[in-house]
């Protein structure tokens, strides 16, 4: 809007409409914890008291990479109403070493910008302590691995 248009706005001269520009798709949010599928909490973990699940958890890992629990609130960018940031989760979160090496590849192919960095206690439940062969982080180190040892034996 130029100068011109400011003083005629002043006289009662409405400015013409300007034409809206056009964007790109919004970039999806990053989200810092992988979800897993809703599972029904196992033998083991009901009869514990919630302050021992952290060790439990851990203790019962079937999993090859070390699994660690710990007590996470993750704060997002978004403002509440408030004006304070919203908590984008809150409760027990876990991670391991294929987590930390392929959250990048797995929120890439989730369509999120940034990498995953813990996984919730679904998650632990349903892959890092009973199968953790349907686990895509496990079957991305695995495949890395496997991958790896193939180049090897060619050398």
């Amino acid at each position: 809007m130029g100068l011109l248009d400011k003083i005629a706005e002043l006289f009662g001269k409405k400015p013409a409409p300007t034409p809206a520009t056009a964007r790109g798709p919004k970039k999806p949010l990053s989200k810092q914890v992988y979800e897993g599928p809703e599972a029904p909490e196992p033998e083991w973990a009901s009869t514990l008291p919630k302050a021992k699940l952290m060790e439990a958890c851990a203790a019962h890992a079937t999993c090859k990479y070390k699994l660690h629990v710990e007590l996470k609130r993750i704060m997002s960018t978004r403002r509440g109403f408030d004006g304070n940031l919203e908590a984008e989760y809150d409760g027990l979160a876990g991670g391991c070493g294929a987590l930390k090496n392929f959250g990048m590849a797995v929120a890439k192919r989730d369509g999120f910008v940034q990498p995953y960095r813990y996984v919730d206690l679904n998650h632990i439940y349903t892959y890092c302590c009973d199968k953790n062969r349907r686990c895509p982080f496990f079957e991305m180190a695995e495949g890395s691995a496997a991958d790896l040892a193939n180049r090897q034996r060619k050398i």
